[in-house]
């Protein structure tokens, strides 16, 4: 067993976050490569992918070709010429990397939904492990907040097999199919913040989700991450076109609604370096445990958790 002492402004830290959930917000500079390892990207920047050097173990990158796979935007059922959701234009504004490179989306309908979906090549998850955390950068910088369901997995059979979560929502609230994750606190304020999934919480048949996924099979012609919009405030916008040898309509968005960013989307292994063995002498006694979601448990299996004495707490790694 191992520990970290928690200063009180760091405990402050953890408790704001249990509230919200798994989402906090995105640390200066963005999230520590060195913290992690065994990376399976769905998206991310290129230079942090370049970054990850050989913690990296499956690339399934987007390609800015659209060859092998493509970020899809549905169109409506009933007009093939209009999307379903518009990707914003912006000057200037940085991922929580510090560079440019991320994804906008704005809905144009209520059930505007975008989705990751192979191509020419076909996703690969199969080095997912339970050990894994999903990691999801997003900014929500619309003129209206919205709640963001998020679909992982391969999209044909989501329901029996992968993950469906809810941004905006109570953690733990049930939303159909959907349970929440936490808000982001500030709501659409554009700034960065990191949703942190463990699947041992997603998988936990005690918790507050108990999915079930199997991702040893290739996603074949398939979305293997979808996201879409609820209780949106639309925009509205105009349509020309379509323009020669295209098939959508050319949109400009008049007035923003409800908007969203995304600039990576990977699984993990936390890694942790240079805590110290706990020694006999910390036998202080425990008045209660939480794990890092701010639920209190009865006991420690494996992973992170919060350990109250009446010493103080602990940050404890079994």
């Amino acid at each position: 067993m191992r520990k970290l002492l928690l200063t009180a402004s760091a405990l402050m830290a953890c408790s704001a976050a249990f509230a919200q959930g798994y989402i906090t917000a995105a640390p200066e500079g963005g999230f520590d490569l060195n913290s992690g390892k065994d990376y399976v990207v769905l998206y991310a920047p290129e230079e942090i992918i370049s970054a990850m050097g050989s913690k990296l173990v499956t690339n399934n990158n987007l390609d800015p070709n659209s060859v092998d796979n493509t970020l899809e935007y549905w169109v409506t059922d009933w007009d093939k010429k209009l999307l379903t959701i518009y990707n914003v234009p912006e000057e200037g504004v940085k991922n929580s990397f510090g560079t440019e490179e991320h994804i906008n989306a704005t809905p144009l309908f209520a059930w505007g939904t975008g989705v990751f979906m192979a191509k020419n090549k076909n996703y690969d998850l199969s080095k997912v492990t339970d050990e894994h955390h999903i990691h999801i950068g997003i900014r929500d910088f619309g003129s209206a907040p919205s709640q963001y369901k998020l679909m992982i997995g391969a999209q044909g059979t989501i329901k029996s097999n992968g993950f469906q979560v809810e941004a905006n929502l109570a953690n733990g609230a049930a939303d159909g199919d959907f349970v929440g994750i936490g808000n982001m606190p500030n709501s659409n304020d554009g700034k960065w913040y990191y949703i942190d999934l463990p699947i041992k919480d997603l998988i936990d048949e005690n918790g507050d989700f108990g999915f079930v996924y199997d991702f040893s099979a290739p996603v074949v012609k398939d979305g293997v991450f979808a996201f879409s919009f609820n209780n949106p405030t639309c925009s509205t916008y105009k349509t020309s076109g379509p323009a020669p040898g295209e098939t959508i309509y050319d949109h400009e968005i008049t007035k923003l609604g409800s908007a969203v960013s995304f600039d990576h989307v990977f699984f993990y292994v936390p890694q942790t370096q240079g805590i110290e063995d706990i020694t006999e002498a910390d036998n202080d006694t425990i008045e209660a445990i939480y794990d890092l979601s701010g639920r209190r448990v009865n006991e420690m299996t494996k992973g992170f958790y919060i350990v109250k004495t009446a010493a103080g707490a602990k940050k404890v790694l079994k």
